[in-house]
């Protein structure tokens, strides 16, 4: 986020991911986009990004439980 901002990116978002033995390396799920506004300073991207990431949370797990997935190679598809 601090990067986005200093490098001056027009967008940032959020990545719901399975877990494996890396560090924020598994297989991705879903993204969700937050647009960087010029007026955005930490603070207020950080609860921007905060509310996509609760909302596609509880869609993501929502669909796992319901529809179930498979994996294909780093590939994750819900049905």
């Amino acid at each position: 986020m601090r990067d986005a901002l200093a490098y001056g990116a027009k967008v940032t978002g959020c990545t719901v991911h399975f877990v494996d033995d890396g560090v924020d390396t598994g297989p991705i799920i879903a993204q969700g986009v937050v647009d960087i506004r010029a007026e955005d300073d930490e603070s207020a991207l950080h609860e921007r990004i905060k509310e996509v990431e609760r909302g596609l949370l509880v869609d993501v797990v929502g669909r796992l439980a319901r529809d179930g997935f498979s994996i294909e190679g780093r590939k994750v598809v819900i049905p």
